[in-house]
């Protein structure tokens, strides 16, 4: 009986090895990428082919309702561009009271009202600054996990 006693070819192997692991990865990447190519088409033919009847109805309606009516948009737009908010009516005019509490947000988040948003009331009426929507300070102790979340309090 003969026995083969030379080396095995290594470098053979390594290259076999190396092939393969490459053809994997490119078949790989290349049904990835038919796949895809296969189902951004079949979803394009079922849902971006069809026309959304009823989102068109709507636009159609509130273009209808904006046109139509005692005054149109397009006429009230020109209207408030000319004059401003101020001869408009109580509901479009900035507020007389002075009441900024809205623009402030959440009493445990409070921001900086703009100076922008805020209407003139002239140099007699100084604004007083809102603190915490008035809830005031905790009483007795507060923990961490206390009722308010933990927020700090002035």
């Amino acid at each position: 009986m003969a026995t083969d006693s030379s080396e095995p070819r290594v470098g053979l192997i390594a290259k076999v090895g190396v092939f393969s692991v490459l053809v994997l990865l490119g078949t790989r990447a290349a049904l990835g990428t038919y796949f895809n190519f296969m189902e951004q088409s079949e979803k394009e033919r079922k849902i971006g082919l069809v026309k959304p009847e009823a989102l068109m109805s709507l636009r159609a309606a509130e273009g209808a309702s904006l046109s139509s009516g005692s005054m149109p948009i397009d006429k009230a737009m020109a209207q408030v561009a000319s004059r401003g908010r101020m001869g408009i009516g109580p509901a479009l005019a900035p507020s007389a009271s002075r009441d900024v509490a809205p623009l402030q947000g959440w009493a445990k988040m409070p921001s900086e009202v703009p100076l922008g948003m805020l209407a003139d009331a002239g140099p007699s009426a100084p604004m007083a600054p809102v603190v915490d929507a008035g809830a005031g300070a905790p009483r007795g102790p507060v923990r961490a996990t206390g009722a308010d979340g933990g927020a700090r309090h002035p």
